[in-house]
């Protein structure tokens, strides 16, 4: 029977196969630690987590005091690509590295489906 990082690291891979300019896929905590990852071996990922972890954190905080509402989704878009973060759970979001010829309209539908699986682990 395969366990929850087990299952969490397919829907991430999932991710990447329906979506090829996803670059990496993790999934982190609150705290800013990695509860599952997909990512290129040239990515830190302490440093992912805990730049996710304070991501996370502020747009919480922006949601909740400008529009009295919880985060849903939150990205950075810079020359080479987007950072994507996609709450989960009331503890986790999934980032995802994209690439900067992506087409976010898909990538956004794809992150939606898998997040409703990935609730069903965490």
């Amino acid at each position: 029977m395969a366990t929850r990082t087990e299952k969490c690291n397919e829907v991430l891979r999932g991710i990447r196969r329906a979506a090829p300019a996803v670059i990496g896929a993790t999934i982190v905590n609150r705290d800013g630690f990695i509860v599952s990852s997909v990512l290129p071996n040239e990515v830190d990922e302490e440093l992912i987590g805990g730049m996710a972890a304070s991501m996370l954190g502020v747009g919480e905080r922006i949601s909740v005091d400008l529009m009295g509402s919880e985060m849903e989704q939150t990205y950075v878009r810079t020359q080479r690509g987007t950072i994507v973060l996609h709450a989960i759970a009331d503890e986790a979001a999934v980032v995802l590295l994209v690439s900067g010829e992506a087409k976010l309209g898909m990538v956004f539908l794809e992150l939606r489906r898998a997040a409703a699986e990935l609730r069903k682990y965490l």
